[in-house]
């Protein structure tokens, strides 16, 4: 499992904000402190709200920065959201190093993400940064009854992938969802890639902060470091990368919860005991697995 974001070394929120708030001063005249005032609250109010299910993400996050614009610079929320989009994808975008990593490690690998999230907000970053051809299991926490740590999400990937626990790692940046869920979850292993001091934010917790029993197995200063610590893979899945879903592989069915019809999706009554079936140990899942290694993700 992989976290699908903050893979780079500075912080994209900074960026964006930064050349938000220095358009706000030199195009349209708002003081320097106001300025950056308004990012900084826009930025507060995102993360409290990314999205709003009774609007429209357009009309929900313009109205976040109407919301935090001085009276006489309200015209411009529209703007400013549409600036601040192209803005924070062009900064969260994979770079390529990143993408031929993640396009070797599929033809080894069963690669999928868990996220934590609202749904809307969270397939938009799903869409635009096109994570969908890199891996093999996408879920995200609103669309499903949990949410790391809580490890039946994590039994949910693995139940999608067809991989039991012991045989997966799981790879975040927050100790205390990442890193606690997935050991909870009895995974194979667990990494952690420590976000840099300027990314974090309040309740991030770093090793001082937990218990023992929540660390990880490695800790890696760089999501490129990954492959040299993954096991060998049990099998070889002679598959072409630069292949998109739509083109058509025999072997290849994504599992997604943005498919209503998804067997965990939370709108359907029936939601099997996954903790019964994965907890005891790796061993008594092992009718769950095709042989494949799975390295696991989230947000």
């Amino acid at each position: 499992m992989y976290k699908e974001s903050r893979v780079r070394g500075k912080s994209e929120n900074s960026h964006r904000f930064l050349r938000v708030a220095d358009l706000l001063h030199r195009e349209h005249g708002l003081s320097r402190e106001l300025a950056n005032e308004a990012a900084t609250n826009y930025l507060t109010a995102f993360r409290r709200c990314p999205d709003n299910p009774d609007m429209a993400l357009v009309t929900w996050r313009s109205q976040l920065w109407q919301d935090v614009l001085p009276g006489t610079h309200k015209h411009l929320a529209a703007d400013l959201y549409g600036r601040w989009l192209e803005w924070r994808y062009r900064y969260l975008a994979l770079p390529v190093d990143l993408q031929t990593m993640l396009q070797t490690l599929r033809l080894q690998y069963l690669l999928g993400i868990i996220t934590n999230g609202p749904t809307a907000a969270q397939w938009e970053k799903i869409d635009r940064l096109a994570l969908n051809k890199y891996f093999d299991c996408i879920l995200v926490s609103s669309d499903l009854p949990w949410a790391k740590p809580d490890r039946n999400i994590f039994y949910a990937a693995c139940h999608y992938l067809g991989v039991p626990p012991g045989q997966c790692v799981m790879i975040g940046d927050k100790l205390e969802t990442d890193i606690q869920g997935g050991i909870e979850a009895n995974l194979g292993a667990t990494v952690w890639l420590p976000l840099p001091t300027e990314q974090r934010i309040v309740g991030d917790r770093t090793m001082k902060d937990v218990p023992e029993h929540v660390r990880p197995d490695a800790i890696v200063d760089s999501v490129l470091k990954l492959p040299a610590l993954l096991p060998p893979s049990t099998s070889f899945r002679a598959r072409n990368p630069s292949h998109q879903p739509d083109e058509g592989w025999d072997s290849w069915e994504q599992k997604t919860t943005r498919n209503r019809a998804a067997k965990y999706n939370r709108i359907l009554p029936d939601i099997p005991d996954l903790y019964s079936s994965y907890s005891s140990s790796s061993n008594d899942c092992s009718q769950h697995s095709n042989g494949s290694n799975s390295s696991t993700g989230s947000s």
